[in-house]
């Protein structure tokens, strides 16, 4: 059998109406007439790149308040050596 293929704004409607209007991966299938191992595919890639941009904004966050620590620490450092020196 041949692979269907779906735009992605279909694969974002079907995605969109499980997440946020909470429908079940088989009513969706149903009413846009696909099979519901195809959006509940869908819908499992959708969360794991979310969770996945998630943690990547997590960890650029907390690398950006350990630079600002840093800089903080030497500025601190450089002071403390310029008027013991």
């Amino acid at each position: 059998m041949r692979a269907k293929f779906y735009s992605d704004e279909f694969r974002a409607e079907a995605i969109r109406l499980v997440v946020q209007q909470r429908f079940s991966a088989s009513e969706v299938a149903a009413r846009l007439n696909i099979r519901s191992e195809t959006v509940l595919t869908w819908v499992r890639r959708f969360r794991y790149k979310r969770s996945q941009l998630y943690e990547a904004d997590r960890l650029k966050t907390r690398l950006h308040e350990i630079a600002t620590e840093r800089d903080v620490l030497i500025e601190l450092a450089t002071r403390l050596l310029d008027k013991t020196g």
